[in-house]
């Protein structure tokens, strides 16, 4: 059986991973456990601001804490590439652990082939040092996947947003703040202007319990789901796309239990801005 190996680099301190004799960028890491008061103080601490805290489908035994950074908002800053201006650590209270997010795998497949060789390593430094030993998990992909990523021949890859509403800037980001408001995680003005505003919005729990059919409750920390309003535009992932690429070893059958979940996800965004 093939087994992870797993190496710190003594220049830079990033975890290089290899799975047999071919590098790979695992999806995520696991953590030792701590309270979230606790992991907000020591994201803190190490230059993270967390800007929400989610409880997956309403179950409060997997939080998703959701955070960012000034670097990871000059990421974000760039057009369309918004997305990666947070990342997400799952604080699983039923297993005792924290699932992070791996900042390499998830910039480099929002930045697609125009990601740049070591942009991540600031991001996975702070995690590092904030907390501690990181475990990679078991899904993953090679570097050059990333680079072009969609599931198969016809899905759509990571530019292929869906587009959920279009009109002024300011009445989209009204709009939705009027329609969500019990629903908005997180609001963040990714330039400072207004010009680029993620949202994290969570969504009705019988959309978000495709976790529980996947078997991914534990893993989930693509929610709450986030429409990036910027050039008049509100757009989202295409589900089709991120829960793909969240979930790299799932098959289509298993995907085929869900295929009704990526137009739920479009029609409830759609909804929010009508």
């Amino acid at each position: 059986m093939k087994k992870w190996i797993v190496t710190i680099g003594l220049l830079v301190g990033v975890l290089t991973v290899s799975y047999g004799d071919k590098e790979e960028i695992p999806t995520d890491f696991t953590a030792a456990f701590l309270s979230l008061k606790i992991l907000e103080e020591k994201l803190a601490a190490n230059g993270f601001e967390v800007i929400g805290k989610y409880a997956v489908a309403g179950n409060t035994n997997y939080t998703s804490v959701i955070y960012t950074s000034s670097y990871l908002k000059k990421l974000g800053a760039e057009d369309g590439r918004g997305f990666a201006s947070i990342m997400r650590i799952l604080h699983d209270s039923e297993a005792q652990q924290l699932v992070v997010s791996n900042p390499e795998y998830y910039i480099r497949a929002f930045y697609q082939k125009t990601y740049a060789e070591g942009a991540a390593d600031p991001v996975l430094k702070a995690l590092q040092s904030a907390l501690g030993p990181l475990t990679p998990t078991e899904d993953h992909l090679p570097a050059d996947k990333l680079a072009k990523y969609k599931f198969m021949v016809g899905m759509p890859k990571y530019d292929d947003f869906e587009r959920v509403a279009k009109g002024d800037q300011v009445t989209l980001c009204a709009k939705l703040e009027a329609a969500a408001a019990g629903q908005i995680v997180f609001k963040l003005d990714i330039k400072g202007d207004g010009s680029s505003m993620l949202y994290g919005v969570g969504l009705p729990a019988e959309i978000e319990l495709f976790n529980d059919k996947l078997g991914t409750m534990g893993r989930s920390q693509l929610l709450p789901y986030t429409v990036l309003i910027e050039g008049g535009e509100a757009n989202i992932l295409h589900a089709k796309f991120y829960l793909a690429v969240s979930f790299p070893n799932l098959s289509m059958g298993e995907f085929m239990k869900i295929r009704s979940v990526p137009g739920d996800i479009k029609d409830q965004f759609e909804a929010y801005f009508k």
